[in-house]
């Protein structure tokens, strides 16, 4: 027997509409998570920072800057972090006094790891007015145990990797969770070449990944350990520019998170 017509109709109104809500559904679920890169420095080089941040302004960029060793930085450096912050950079932890978290915890305890060295520096910037959401580890050195207890006061916890041949394999994309690894692109590293880093920008616009950087030092020339060139900043900063990638801090990454 055939169907009525107002049948008919309601069938096709049902199927359109599930059509354009699945359209939508991916167009929101793709827009929450757009290929990008994180930049962090750590340590205290804040003089540098600022006047990395004079030259790298042009491209709009965010950066994470991952402070440790609070008792050296000056009423100059919480200033200069502060006007940073209010820039839209993110200011992290790194520990108050940069110690070896994986091998303090051993000779010691984890609580007491987080007594002299987490509590402290959440405590010395919040009397500052500047309130730490995210930590990188020194050295990046960590262990589960650690992930687990710093995840109870940090939104996101950046370790680091190294660069492998083989770009896909490597674990400095961002995976959708609270842990995230960085790459350096200071010019002492093994891995370092400006062509590889290239490689990294690409395969993140590819396949639309977010890709995370660590830095420490930046200056014209490299001369020594841990110091990043300007010309490395400013090539990764020129490739999200002219491909329309976006900057995050590593705060941002929380909102990005699996479900």
């Amino acid at each position: 027997m055939p169907k009525p017509i107002s049948i008919i109709l309601i069938s096709i109104s049902l199927l359109i509409g599930f059509f354009f809500y699945s359209c939508s559904s991916t167009k929101n679920t793709n827009s929450n998570s757009k290929a990008g890169v994180v930049i962090t420095f750590d340590d205290y080089f804040v003089n540098e920072w600022k006047e990395a941040d004079a030259q790298l302004s042009i491209y709009n960029w965010k950066a994470t800057f991952c402070v440790s060793d609070f008792e050296k930085l000056t009423t100059s450096d919480i200033s200069n972090l502060k006007a940073l912050q209010n820039k839209g950079h993110e200011i992290a932890g790194h520990g108050f006094r940069h110690l070896n978290a994986k091998e303090f915890a051993k000779r010691n305890n984890k609580q007491q790891y987080l007594k002299v060295e987490i509590f402290p520096l959440i405590e010395a910037f919040k009397k500052e007015g500047i309130e730490i959401k995210s930590f990188a580890y020194p050295f990046g050195a960590k262990t589960q145990t650690l992930d687990f207890e710093l995840k109870k006061h940090f939104e996101i916890i950046r370790g680091t990797a190294k660069g492998g041949k083989k770009v896909a394999d490597n674990a400095n994309f961002y995976n959708g969770t609270r842990l995230a690894n960085g790459i350096g692109i200071d010019s002492n590293y093994e891995h370092f070449d400006l062509n590889y880093i290239k490689k990294v920008l690409q395969y993140a616009k590819k396949h639309n990944k977010i890709v995370i950087f660590y830095a420490h030092k930046p200056l014209e020339k490299a001369t020594n350990e841990y110091e990043v060139e300007m010309k490395t900043l400013q090539l990764i900063c020129e490739f999200v520019k002219n491909n329309q990638l976006q900057f995050y801090t590593l705060k941002e990454l929380n909102s990005l998170k699996k479900r």
